[in-house]
């Protein structure tokens, strides 16, 4: 295949943006994750701060998902759609456009359902044991470990109710990816190799089928 994209979707403290920044510097090609949020102000004419809102919105909500209006059409820009949607809309078609200009990793923001249709992404879900994840977390943001695992288990909710509301599918199911990783396991430098080593055979082998 010539480009492709990996998506990659992770728990929290999992170190999938971690894996997701060293992958994409192992292979050469860029990586896209908070900097999403920018280009999708550019994008959308809408500011970054109202986006993040929105984003955090959608991650305490827990009514119908939007799925049904569908993703793979320009209807942002449509009057009678909420502003939030119209947000995702607008990121969905930076993502989609990112993905055409190149070979790139993408960390979350459901890039793995907006370029599921795509034979050359690569979709990766990254998970780890939930001790692991608080320790790492505590290591990583320099706060105590005390209470923190209600902390992750609410980030993980919030990640949950965010795809789930956008895609109309479960966040984690295992046969939604083409990798499922456990951190815990691998550590994060065997998790660069282990989606490395799945790049390059798919490359080999002229492209993945979905």
């Amino acid at each position: 295949m010539s480009n492709y994209v990996i998506s990659i979707s992770r728990e929290f403290g999992s170190g999938g943006r971690v894996i997701g920044k060293r992958l994409a510097a192992k292979l050469g090609i860029p990586c896209y994750d908070r900097t999403l949020i920018q280009k999708t102000a550019e994008k959308s004419g809408l500011s970054p701060e109202f986006i993040a809102r929105a984003e955090e919105r959608a991650r305490s909500r827990f009514h119908l998902p939007f799925a049904s209006m569908g993703t793979g059409v320009s209807t942002y820009t449509q009057q009678g759609v909420p502003v939030s949607l119209q947000a995702f809309f607008a990121q969905s078609e930076v993502i989609r456009k990112l993905a055409d200009e190149g070979s790139c990793v993408i960390v979350g923001r459901c890039s793995d359902y907006v370029l599921g249709e795509r034979p050359e992404c690569l979709k990766v879900f990254i998970h780890g044991d939930l001790e692991d994840r608080v320790t790492r977390c505590a290591e990583d943001y320099h706060i105590s470990a005390q209470n923190l695992t209600d902390r992750v288990k609410e980030i993980d909710r919030g990640r949950a109710n965010y795809y789930n509301y956008y895609t109309g599918h479960n966040w984690g199911e295992m046969r939604r990816y083409d990798l499922t990783l456990n951190s815990s396991v691998t550590g994060i430098d065997g998790a660069v190799e282990l989606i490395a080593a799945l790049v390059r055979l798919r490359e080999n082998q002229g492209g993945g089928q979905e």
